[in-house]
């Protein structure tokens, strides 16, 4: 059999014994923490301002505390998932999550209470980030793992797609207090059961652990956590993801704000935002696609620098539809590559051995720069009166983040020494 042909056979095995695994994740990532508070928390920012008089930054600045409490969770996080596996973290993070957001429709009634309640939610449903569902795609799939990584990380772009509108509808029919309610019903009810019945860890249980079933795989590179942060990969990794992270977090949260202020409609606009996520949804997978085929560093390049482009858009004025549509998709594009290009990145920089731990702390510099762009963009409008001068900052922060990854040099062998990393 050619080499083809058995690389073929094998991604057709890995997608056979697999798919359920890339459906609960897909769900799971679309309904956790990775999602729900930056694609609904610009349909929250006018309505809460209204109400208690709070400025946008202020509202945006919700998202800081999330970060925040990723931040402490995550490593945590990392090492339970490395010893322990992710099926019952998820879980019981699915539940954390739906409390949590319970919690912040019944009894956020200001700035500390707001960003208290989104705190303990970011801690207590920290198992709901990508950092879980990663993992489990890593461990099942090989060959594959670019396409099966894309396929699940488009649960979060059909979130982008559905959340803006749901949010939009529960908001506008029965007041923003339901809104948040009824954002913890989905993890509580759409993913929970999903996971129960369709979650499993390959190490712990998983057919595919029989010898029967079992793929050959060649041998990965296997780098532990102190060896990781000694090298400059990991450095550069986390510098990269970090400024991109900013400016997308930043465009994603302001979108409707930015098309509202230029007298679109807020129900219009949240459709236009919905096409972030249609975006996102091809963005994972051809991202996916490309990365198992061509370099990594290189495909990231090109996607990451789209978004220049929206912010020429959106920094000009234009306020018709079909272009700021333009603009979402762009962005969307950006969106759908990042965590394909994180998870991707760490599993073949660095293996599998310490895969939670590094990225978790690659996740946690990440969540603080999407937690720090929300806030900055806000401030920034709140001082001149426009989102013009943050934009052009955004322009050259797409620049240096993409070309940052191509520090990251060729994948590194097995049986090179930790010094390559």
């Amino acid at each position: 059999m050619s080499e083809a042909a058995a690389a073929t056979g094998g991604v057709r095995q890995e997608f056979a014994r697999g798919w359920p695994i890339i459906v609960v994740t897909a769900i799971g990532l679309g309904c956790g923490l990775s999602a729900i508070p930056i694609y609904t928390l610009g349909v929250f920012t006018k309505p809460l301002g209204e109400e208690f008089g709070w400025t946008r930054g202020e509202v945006q600045a919700m998202y800081t505390w999330m970060t925040i409490g990723n931040l402490v969770a995550s490593p945590a996080l990392g090492l339970l998932i490395d010893r322990h596996g992710t099926r019952l973290v998820c879980m019981l993070s699915l539940i954390g999550q739906a409390i949590g957001y319970l919690f912040i429709g019944l009894f956020a009634q200001s700035l500390f209470s707001l960003y208290a309640l989104g705190f303990l939610t970011a801690v207590i449903g920290v198992g709901t980030v990508p950092i879980s569902w990663t993992r489990v795609i890593v461990d099942w799939f090989d060959k594959a793992r670019g396409q099966a990584l894309g396929l699940a990380l488009a649960g979060t772009g059909l979130a982008a797609v559905v959340l803006p509108v749901y949010t939009t509808w529960v908001l506008e029919s029965f007041g923003w207090r339901a809104a948040y309610m009824a954002l913890g019903a989905l993890p509580a009810f759409l993913a929970l059961p999903l996971s129960y019945f369709l979650l499993r860890d390959r190490t712990t249980g998983g057919t595919a652990d029989a010898p029967s079933e079992a793929v050959a795989r060649p041998p990965e590179v296997n780098i532990d956590f102190k060896q990781a942060i000694t090298g400059y990969r990991f450095w550069a990794m986390n510098l990269a993801f970090f400024i991109i992270g900013v400016c997308v977090a930043g465009l994603i949260a302001h979108l409707i704000p930015m098309l509202t202020d230029r007298g679109i409609e807020t129900g219009t606009a949240a459709q236009i935002a919905g096409a972030i996520g249609m975006a996102v949804i091809v963005g994972r997978i051809g991202t996916g696609y490309l990365i198992d085929r061509f370099w990594a560093p290189g495909v990231g390049l090109v996607v990451l620098c789209l978004p220049i482009i929206s912010c020429v858009i959106l920094a000009s004025g234009a306020s018709t539809v079909p272009v700021a549509v333009a603009a979402a998709v762009l962005i969307g594009l950006a969106a759908g590559a990042e965590f394909d290009l994180m998870s991707f990145l760490v599993s073949r920089y660095f293996g599998q051995r310490r895969y939670g731990l590094i990225y978790a702390a690659l996740y946690a510099v990440f969540k603080l720069s999407a937690g720090i762009g929300g806030p900055l963009f806000g401030f920034s409008f709140d001082s001149s009166g426009s989102y013009v001068t943050i934009l052009s900052f955004a322009m050259g922060g797409f620049a240096t983040g993409a070309a940052l990854l191509l520090c990251l040099g060729r994948y590194p062998k097995p049986q090179e020494t930790v010094t390559a990393a």
